[in-house]
């Protein structure tokens, strides 16, 4: 899992046929469980390590308008959240967009670790260029006389 910048998607599986969320729709119907669901895991795609502090749920219930006994109810039942406590207090997350969220991982550290060994490389070689700038305009300064104007008379 990554601390990273909000991701502007997500893989998505085909998740209205799926048992878990066929119990959810028929548990909250007009939608109301589907999109708890599919809500609270775009929520987590923008999150550090895709989780969310449990205590601060109410402020996403205020934010997407369902309420805080529906959004409570959806994570401790159907099997899209998981639950956790660390130093940092009781989280949930979702093991599916983690494990979904894994090849775009990867990908972002591989360009991350590639754009460093790319700048790192830039600046060897800036700095090899300026080496040679410098042992040329040394060994040209002997051809530069300074304030030497020569005298001519017409």
């Amino acid at each position: 899992m990554s601390t990273h910048k909000p991701v502007p998607y997500f893989p998505h599986q085909d998740l209205r046929n799926q048992r878990q969320m066929k119990r959810a729709m028929s548990d909250f119907p007009g939608g109301v469980g589907y999109g708890a669901i599919v809500i609270l895991i775009e929520h987590l795609k923008s999150e550090p390590n895709y989780e969310y502090p449990l205590n601060d749920l109410d402020l996403l219930a205020i934010e997407f308008n369902i309420s805080l006994p529906i959004l409570s109810t959806i994570i401790k039942n159907y099997d899209y959240f998981d639950i956790k406590e660390d130093e940092n207090g009781t989280q949930f997350f979702s093991p599916m967009l983690i494990n979904l969220m894994i090849p775009y991982d990867e990908k972002v550290e591989k360009n991350r670790i590639a754009g460093k060994i790319s700048a790192k490389k830039k600046k060897e070689k800036q700095e090899q260029q300026l080496k040679q700038l410098e042992s040329f305009s040394k060994k040209n300064e002997n051809f530069i006389i300074n304030d030497e104007i020569p005298n001519v008379t017409f």
